[in-house]
């Protein structure tokens, strides 16, 4: 695990190997808040920071396990309020249900409490605005924070241009949220997995950019009489071991067919 300083924001980025990849994932401390939780694998390593941090309250972007699965020990030991959006409350409460390669990935996350978050959210020293940015979950949320101008955007970038999804993600949804979150007046750009990124306005108009292309040539091709499988083979012809990983849970045909649906 590194730790990275940013300012009065402390960034914790877990490393995590597996079948040759390096999968990324990350939570911040600022002004006792605490962005996401990490997934139960961080739990151990986490641990002495948890405890070193004065800790006031944590906030979620969404409810996937990567984010979230060392929540009930924060609950358990800190004593400290947890909240989401409000449609991701309940999804706190109960045991995820996982496809294996997501438990050997980051773990399992066991309930726990949330309580819902309104549309602003103070700290001594912060405002914060919360906007509701689903696409890659329905509970998504950005902060903004408005004095520092910074955007921490969960899972809504993670890279420009990707060439696959997840079953549960939805391509025109992400694009909305994408050109949401464009209205507000930042440059920095803090991401759960690609980490702090100073120019990040540009790297999120360039997914935007990248992602109605997409958008717009798969409607062009199905207009044409081409099936969903037959845009994917055109338009994103080679598979990622992910693909094979996931059993297709994460796979290019989710593209087209979030796009179609």
């Amino acid at each position: 695990m590194e730790i990275i300083t940013y300012n009065d924001l402390v960034q914790a980025e877990f490393v995590n190997k597996f079948a040759g990849r390096q999968l990324l994932v990350s939570v911040y401390f600022i002004d006792g808040l605490l962005i996401d939780t990490g997934p139960k694998k961080m739990i151990e390593k986490l641990t002495p920071l948890l405890n070193e941090w004065d800790i006031n309250e944590v906030i979620l972007t969404h409810h996937h396990e990567d984010h979230t699965g060392a929540a009930r020990w924060i609950q358990e030991n800190k004593k400290v309020p947890i909240y989401i959006h409000e449609t991701g409350v309940n999804y706190c409460n109960k045991r995820m249900k996982l496809p294996f390669y997501r438990k050997v990935f980051w773990g399992e996350r066991a309930p726990f409490e949330a309580q819902p978050l309104g549309n602003k959210f103070k700290t001594p020293n912060y405002t914060w605005d919360i906007i509701h940015s689903p696409g890659h979950s329905h509970d998504h949320i950005v902060l903004y924070n408005r004095e520092k101008k910074w955007l921490f955007g969960g899972d809504l970038y993670v890279q420009s241009r990707p060439r696959s999804l997840f079953s549960f993600e939805s391509i025109p949804q992400i694009i909305s949220s994408l050109r949401l979150i464009l209205t507000y007046d930042f440059e920095t750009y803090i991401c759960s997995h690609a980490g702090i990124i100073p120019n990040g306005r540009n790297v999120i108009e360039d997914k935007l950019a990248y992602l109605e292309k997409i958008h717009q040539d798969v409607l062009s091709m199905h207009e044409k009489g081409k099936t969903n499988r037959e845009i994917r083979k055109e338009l994103f012809p080679k598979s990622h071991p992910m693909n094979y990983f996931s059993l297709f849970e994460n796979s290019p045909i989710h593209i087209v067919n979030s796009i179609l649906k």
